[in-house]
């Protein structure tokens, strides 16, 4: 998964997904990316549709179960441990996260007021930013170039469609397959 470092002037690119699980296509694409400032870590994600929204949701709130509307995840592994990072997103700026020991089976959510989160959600769309401390993520899920990592997104609530910027596998729609998740590359140049 491509992680763009700070280091160079221009805005990093976004990466489009343009088909969902089952490979229909999603039009407008989708747009996300990750970057890395030498403090941070940074999830981008933007559409140019409407979103359907937890109905709660305000920038910079920490809201559990974002996931039953409109969307942008991100699951990070920990090389160290093996545990893995749910981070919800959601197109107003809410958020949510949580550290899983394996698939499915969380060990604590994570209200760090370190974290924060913004979105602006308009009529023709959407664009959402979450900004993790760099210093924390190595401290706690020993974030580095051995780590993993995977975009996903939960798109047109109600009917729900999923994506995932990684090939997880076949059959029904899950984003808890950590072994699945690519190694990040960080990007310098671009």
């Amino acid at each position: 998964m491509k992680v763009y470092s700070g280091s160079n002037n221009n805005e990093a690119p976004y990466t489009p997904l343009v088909s969902d699980w089952f490979g229909q296509v999603i039009s407008p694409a989708l747009l996300f990316r990750f970057e890395l400032t030498s403090s941070a870590f940074i999830f981008s994600a933007t559409r140019s549709h409407p979103a359907l929204c937890h109905p709660e949701a305000r920038a910079g709130l920490f809201l559990a179960e974002l996931w039953k509307y409109d969307v942008a995840e991100f699951f990070l592994t920990d090389p160290i441990t093996n545990h893995y990072l749910e981070f919800n997103l959601s197109p107003e700026g809410a958020h949510w996260s949580a550290e899983f020991r394996a698939p499915r089976e969380a060990i604590r959510e994570i209200n760090d007021p370190a974290i924060t989160s913004r979105g602006e959600r308009r009529s023709d769309g959407w664009n959402a930013q979450a900004v993790l401390p760099l210093a924390w993520l190595q401290e706690k899920f020993h974030f580095g170039p051995a780590s993993r990592l995977n975009a996903t997104f939960i798109l047109d609530s109600p009917k729900q469609r999923f994506l995932s910027a990684s090939d997880l596998g076949e059959g029904e729609p899950d984003f808890h397959r950590p072994g699945a998740y690519p190694t990040i590359s960080i990007i310098s140049e671009w």
